[in-house]
């Protein structure tokens, strides 16, 4: 199943801003066109600034539609956030939980207003509501934390599932209905992104804001550091993702860490060009290929990283791709890196067949296995 989400448009390189947000727009409503199913908004409480902030395709098709309307800077709103997910999709799909729907509205607020809530704040409480869906009450499910609270409906007609999130407005106040004119959305997510652009810029240029790049002699003290720093953070979060999903949970990133992984990654690319004297776009491939490693091998042995054996393999990984050092562990390093560049290097080319895929897949399965024994035999031999 194949999942596009956003907005999508060809700009060019000489459009005028003013060109470049109707073309935007209408991209939007484009695809907006394409659904098979009523979008819903909120008729009352009568709120500001209606906004487009997100649509989802699924296989080409439309399959969920998001839309906002209030302050989506303050803590005390108001703001109502709307999902429309078309029901046969959605029913193909993990559902979230409404705790996990409340906690995505703390993320957003963090993104949009770099204000962490440490929620919950206040009771926690879920029971059922009845929701006005076209002027019909739709019982629900509803679940308040505080200020915030989010509602899971699902209307007898339309085969729409639909999730309300809200903050400092009262549940049993709000009514949806379905939208006949989605343009005056899609003019307010350019008017969003444009308030985003602005505000993100404002922080970016107030004191203390960001961080000053690395320069001289304070870039030669990094030494192997920001290697070591992107192997830590990527191995951190392939396994908290890996624990969500056998607990059949969301996977999230903490808050703390939020836009820390871009920041990393250069940092990491940067290093690997000056050390082993290579151009920007083979750094960024030997990082890629070091760090996929890393996480594999953290998914596949138990000594890893947290061990006197499985930091061993992080100072080896490191010296390895910046340095081709001959480490001990040199055997696993090179079959790694064999099954990386021919499994997932840039291929050019005629399709392959599904015969020619299935032993391809066969190919890399053994060389795998192969990879996961010489590391375990390096392991065994400390």
């Amino acid at each position: 199943m194949r999942h596009v989400g956003g907005a999508g448009g060809d700009h060019g390189g000489f459009e005028s801003p003013e060109d470049m947000w109707r073309q935007s727009v209408q991209a939007d409503l484009n695809t907006l066109g394409r659904g098979r199913f009523p979008v819903y908004a909120p008729t009352a409480p009568l709120l500001p600034a209606p906004a487009l902030t997100e649509w989802q395709l699924t296989n080409g098709s439309l399959a969920k539609v998001v839309l906002c309307h209030g302050d989506p800077f303050a803590v005390g709103g108001p703001w109502l956030l709307v999902v429309t997910a078309e029901a046969q999709a959605h029913a193909t799909e993990m559902e979230y939980g409404l705790g996990e729907l409340v906690e995505d509205e703390r993320d957003r607020l963090f993104t949009h207003a770099g204000i962490d809530e440490s929620g919950p704040v206040g009771p926690v409480a879920e029971g059922e509501i009845l929701i006005p869906v076209d002027g019909v009450p739709v019982a629900g499910l509803l679940r308040r934390e505080g200020p915030l609270w989010a509602a899971r409906l699902r209307p007898e007609t339309g085969g729409v599932v639909l999730t309300v999130t809200g903050r400092g407005v009262e549940p049993d106040r709000v009514a949806l209905r379905a939208v006949d004119d989605l343009a005056p959305y899609a003019h307010g997510r350019q008017q969003l992104l444009s308030a985003l652009l602005l505000r993100r810029r404002r922080r970016e240029g107030e004191p203390g804001a960001g961080r000053p790049e690395p320069t001289g002699s304070a870039e030669q003290a990094l030494g192997l550091t920001a290697h070591r720093q992107l192997i830590e953070f990527c191995v951190a979060s392939a396994l908290r993702t890996e624990s969500a999903v056998r607990e059949h949970r969301v996977p999230r990133t903490p808050r703390s860490e939020m836009g820390r992984w871009g920041e990393l990654w250069e940092s990491a690319v940067r290093q690997q060009m000056k050390l082993a004297g290579e151009d920007h776009e083979e750094a960024n491939e030997a990082v890629t290929a070091m760090i996929n490693q890393m996480t594999s091998l953290a998914s596949a042995v138990d000594w890893f990283p947290d061990s006197l054996a499985g930091r061993a393999a992080v100072e080896e990984s490191i010296r390895y791709t910046a340095f081709e050092s001959e480490v001990s562990s040199l055997a696993a390093q090179r079959a790694w890196r064999a099954d990386w560049y021919q499994f997932h290097a840039p291929k050019t080319g005629r399709p392959r067949s599904p015969e020619e895929a299935r032993l391809l897949h066969e190919l890399r399965r053994q060389g795998r296995d192969t990879w996961l024994d010489l590391w375990r035999a390096w392991h065994a031999g400390r």
